[in-house]
């Protein structure tokens, strides 16, 4: 399937650097070929149908024969048409799932899952996303689940990505410690914080 994939982004190495409106047009694309593949099942059952009753007039067993061999090359090319159907339908989730990854981008940027995300091979995006049903509500979630990212992960993450947190955590060492109180922890925080700053804009 992602060969596949790659013929409709060829131009892109990482389906994440895909333009919001690039994805919006293969979604199209793709639509249009699962309408149109429904539309010849839907045709292949009628012809189905009608040979069957045309059945119920056969005269002779070489007629039913022409009539049943008729049938089985129908539901063999029927039976391609669902297996195309099938995959055309899991790239569409893959690009709906993209989509939503795209469009709350700004969010996901702000959590280690960005970075999860983006370090993964399109095979690996792929396998992660094929089988998810994302909207805007459940995406942190359903992608925390899916790619097996707890609590501790994400702030392991967290730590990396805050570049404070360490100097924090040693501040709270010390106050489990019994070497500083809370007012004590409290007050050299809010001034690394304040040094920081200052730092920042001399």
């Amino acid at each position: 399937m992602i060969s596949k994939l790659k013929n409709l982004f060829s131009k892109n190495k990482n389906p994440l650097d895909i333009p919001l409106d690039k994805l919006k047009e293969s979604k199209i694309k793709l639509d249009v070929q699962i309408r149109k593949l429904e539309n010849e099942m839907a045709n292949i059952d009628d012809q189905i149908t009608a040979l069957f009753e045309k059945a119920k007039n056969a005269k002779s067993r070489s007629e039913e024969l022409t009539i049943a061999t008729k049938i089985k090359t129908l539901n063999q090319r029927k039976k391609q048409l669902q297996n195309s159907h099938a995959l055309l339908n899991k790239q569409m989730r893959f690009i709906d799932n993209l989509l939503v990854i795209k469009e709350n981008e700004v969010i996901l940027k702000s959590t280690p899952l960005w970075n999860t995300l983006s370090k993964m091979s399109p095979e690996e995006l792929e396998k992660a996303l094929i089988n998810l049903r994302l909207n805007s509500e459940n995406v942190i979630n359903t992608l925390n689940t899916a790619l097996g990212i707890t609590d501790d992960t994400l702030s392991m993450a967290s730590e990396e990505y805050d570049e404070d947190i360490e100097d924090i955590l040693k501040t709270i060492h010390a106050v489990k410690e019994g070497e500083l109180d809370v007012e004590d922890a409290k007050e050299i925080v809010s001034e690394e914080k304040k040094n920081k700053d200052r730092i920042l804009f001399e």
